[in-house]
């Protein structure tokens, strides 16, 4: 009796030391690039390959945890977050897994027309963060970009959502954007 409570105290304690090493900051670079290379490997295919098309754009991610990567001041993202999801049944196109925030003064009175456009966009309580989450970073590209024309007066809600619809039917057939490839509009200065 007493042999079984130590084997199962020990297995607790071995559980809580794996899980604490889960977001262990490793230092060297090799180590690190093993750990993010080991985390994903039990991540879902589609999961999978969204962190890796990141990893080598953005480099390795400042932040690895079991289920999540997350990444600082890249590129123009203030913060980038991936997370494991299964995809869809028999689909390769997942759920929404990958988040990316910018710097970005939006006021409380366009706080509603962002919502009205996309429940994917996301304004921080304090109005300085704007966050797109969708499967790729071309469709976040394009939500913030439409999220600054609305901001800005250009486009109401429903234009930009019916604008947004046509732009992923159209790149579905192989007809590229610039609202996709990247921001059309400065963000405000990444402030941590």
């Amino acid at each position: 009796m007493i042999a079984c409570v130590a084997r199962m105290v020990a297995a607790g304690l071995m559980a809580g030391l794996v899980a604490g090493c889960a977001t262990a900051p490793v230092r060297d670079f090799q180590a690190r690039q093993d750990w993010a290379r080991a985390i994903i490997g039990n991540w879902s295919n589609f999961s999978r390959l969204s962190a890796d098309n990141l990893m080598e754009r953005y480099g390795l991610p400042d932040r690895i945890e079991s289920g999540r990567l997350l990444w600082h001041g890249r590129g123009p993202w203030k913060r980038i977050e991936v997370w494991d999801v299964m995809p869809f049944y028999g689909s390769d196109l997942g759920p929404d897994n990958l988040e990316q925030t910018i710097s970005y003064p939006a006021a409380s009175s366009k706080r509603k027309e962002l919502a009205a456009f996309s429940k994917k966009l996301r304004v921080s309580k304090d109005g300085t963060e704007l966050s797109a989450r969708s499967t790729g970073e071309e469709r976040n590209f394009l939500a913030l970009n439409l999220a600054d024309e609305i901001v800005r007066g250009l486009k109401e809600p429903v234009g930009a959502r019916r604008f947004y619809d046509l732009t992923i039917q159209l790149a579905a057939a192989g007809r590229s954007s610039r609202y996709m490839q990247g921001l059309l509009f400065m963000p405000g200065p990444a402030q941590r």
